[in-house]
């Protein structure tokens, strides 16, 4: 529609509705229009045509056509959700997109518990997280990426100090006789 912006009669929020509906078509939505259409009508053109009346009808549209599933859905992916050792960022990222689908507001206690959920599998990353003050969300967030950090700086050190034991390599060689003097060919 901002292609009409300032282009009088255009701006009118009954012809913005009517514009919109053109645009919808198909066997499964035509009622659905059509009742939209019947509906403007009965609209006043002066008195009803005020910002309130596309704003109803922008809200009858997202009940209508807004997938009543999804929410449930990124719930309970969200509640699926689990932290595996060593994808922090992998997990982080994964919890944030989900909770901004399922419309949580980032740094509610609620929030911050379900984060901690997701780590269930690592009850030792839990403690030393829990162990700390937590501020909000971002608190949680980068003390639990450095808890997990310094567990696989950890595993690493561990690794490390128990080298394979020592084996001295196989040598193939021929142990040559040292040549024969015999005192009958000596000069």
């Amino acid at each position: 529609m901002m292609a009409n912006q300032g282009v009088p009669g255009f701006e009118s929020p009954i012809r913005r509705i009517t514009i919109t509906l053109t645009f919808i078509k198909g066997p499964q939505v035509d009622g659905w229009v059509k009742g939209i259409l019947e509906g403007l009508e009965q609209l006043h053109p002066i008195n009803d045509n005020i910002e309130y009346t596309y704003l109803n009808f922008l809200s009858r549209f997202e009940e209508q056509f807004t997938d009543s599933t999804k929410q449930e859905v990124t719930q309970a992916s969200l509640d699926q959700l689990s932290f595996h050792f060593p994808s922090i960022n992998q997990y982080i990222s994964n919890f944030e997109m989900l909770a901004r689908k399922a419309r949580y507001t980032i740094g509610s206690q609620e929030l911050m518990n379900m984060f901690l959920k997701g780590l269930h599998n690592f009850l030792h990353i839990i403690e030393r997280v829990i162990d700390k003050s937590l501020m909000d969300y971002y608190d949680l967030k980068e003390k639990t990426i450095g808890v997990v950090k310094n567990q696989q700086l950890l595993r690493a050190i561990k690794n490390s100090s128990n080298p394979m034991p020592f084996r001295q390599p196989f040598q193939h060689y021929v142990n040559p006789q040292p040549p024969q003097y015999n005192s009958s060919t000596a000069p």
